[in-house]
C-alpha cells in the first residue's frame, strides 16, 4: 500500500492530492498507520463511528453475511437485470464496478469473477485479508466514505454499498457523493440488515427491561451504542425517500427480506440452511459487538453475561426471532 505523501487538506479531511485513495494496494505500509487494537480485537484506526473490529475473525464473519445475501437474493446483486445491462460490453470502454465498505472483499472478487471484461474496486476503511491472489481486474483501496468521493466523479456503471450505514454520518449525503460517481444510466444498489428484530408473527420488538430475550438486550444495546457514536443505523427505512430526493436519480425500486434467526421455522431446505447460516453470523456477530458496548461504558461482566445468555439462547433456539434485510436501487439519468 502505498502512503498518500501530501499532508494538505481541502477542509473535509481529505488530501488534495489526486490520489484515489488514502492508501491503495500495491506495496507494504504499517498497519499500525490504519489499524489499532482495542478491548482484544483490531479495528480500524480512520474512522471512530464504525467500531465493528477489522480482523481475520471479523472477515471470516463478513464472508459467512456475504453468502448469506447471496443466497437471500439467489444472486450477488438486487434488480439483476439493470446491473447485467448496465455492466454489458462496450467497445470503447471497459465498465467500472464500486463496492463501498467492502468489508472482506469477498463481493469484489466474485463480481470481478463474473464480470471479467469490467474493473472492480472495493473501498473500505481497513485492508481485506485476502486468500490465494485476487482477480486482476480487481483492486481494493482504504478511504472514508464520510470524506466524500469527489476524485470519483461520474467513474462507475455500478455502485454497491452494503451493511455501511452503522459508519456513516450523514446517510442522505452519503447517498448523493454516491450518486455522483454514477455514470449517466449506472446503477446504484445499497443492502442493509435491521438491527431492529421482529417477533413471529414479523411484527417490530419492543425492548423491555422485564420481558426481553438476551438476544433483544445484545441489539438494543448495539443500537444505541451505534447511535451515539453517530452512525445512521436507522437508515434502511428511509433510503427509499432519500433516493427520490436525489435529481440525478430515477426508477428507484426497494425490496425487503424476513429471515428467522436460526431454523425454527423454515419451509424448504434453503430456508433451513439460510436460517442457520444467520444463526451462527448473529453468534458472531454479538462477539463483534464486545468493543462497541465497552466503549459506550458497559461494564465488562454485564457485556460478558449479555453475550453469553445470549449465545444459550439462539443455539438452543429459545427464542423465536426474525430479523430483516432492506435492499434499494436507482438509475443515474442517462
Amino acid at each position: 500500500m502505498d502512503h498518500n505523501d501530501n499532508t494538505s487538506s481541502n477542509g473535509n479531511g481529505r488530501p488534495t492530492s489526486p490520489s484515489p485513495s488514502l492508501y491503495s494496494f500495491h506495496s507494504s505500509v504499517d498497519e499500525r498507520i490504519i489499524l489499532r487494537e482495542m478491548y482484544g480485537r483490531i479495528l480500524n484506526n480512520q474512522n471512530d463511528t464504525y467500531f465493528l473490529p477489522a480482523d481475520h475473525e471479523e472477515h471470516r464473519r463478513l464472508d459467512l453475511q456475504h453468502h448469506i445475501y447471496t443466497l437471500m437474493l439467489g444472486d450477488l446483486y438486487p434488480a439483476g437485470s439493470l446491473v447485467r445491462k448496465a455492466l454489458r460490453p462496450r467497445a470503447n470502454r471497459r465498465p467500472k464496478v464500486l463496492d463501498i465498505g467492502t468489508g472482506s472483499g469477498r463481493w469484489v472478487i466474485d463480481m470481478a469473477k463474473e464480470f471479467p471484461h469490467c474493473d472492480v474496486v472495493g473501498v473500505d476503511l481497513a485492508p481485506p485479508r485476502l486468500e490465494g491472489e485476487a482477480p486482476s481486474n480487481c483492486r481494493f483501496e482504504i478511504d472514508d466514505a464520510n470524506l466524500g468521493f469527489a476524485h470519483f466523479r461520474q467513474q462507475f456503471d455500478v455502485v454497491h454499498a452494503r451493511a455501511t450505514s452503522m459508519g456513516i454520518r450523514d446517510y442522505p449525503a452519503f447517498l448523493k457523493e454516491l450518486a455522483l460517481t454514477l455514470r449517466p444510466g449506472g446503477v446504484l444498489l445499497l443492502g442493509e440488515g435491521e438491527m431492529q428484530l421482529y417477533d413471529e408473527q414479523r411484527r417490530p420488538l419492543s425492548f423491555s427491561e422485564v420481558t426481553s430475550s438476551w438476544i433483544e438486550r445484545v441489539f438494543f444495546a448495539g443500537y444505541n451504542a451505534v447511535k451515539t457514536r453517530g452512525g445512521s443505523i436507522d437508515a434502511s427505512a428511509m433510503t427509499p425517500s432519500w433516493l427520490r430526493s436525489i435529481d440525478s436519480l430515477i426508477d428507484v425500486g426497494w425490496a425487503k427480506a424476513f429471515i428467522p434467526i436460526g431454523p425454527w421455522i423454515y419451509a424448504n431446505e434453503r430456508d433451513r440452511v439460510l436460517a442457520e447460516m444467520l444463526r451462527t453470523n448473529c453468534l458472531q456477530y454479538i462477539s463483534g459487538l464486545i468493543p462497541l458496548l465497552l466503549s459506550d461504558g458497559y461494564l465488562p461482566e454485564s457485556v460478558e453475561k449479555m453475550k453469553r445468555e445470549a449465545t444459550a439462547e439462539l443455539q438452543e433456539l429459545r427464542v423465536n426471532i426474525y430479523s430483516r434485510w432492506s435492499f434499494a436501487w436507482a438509475i443515474k439519468k442517462p
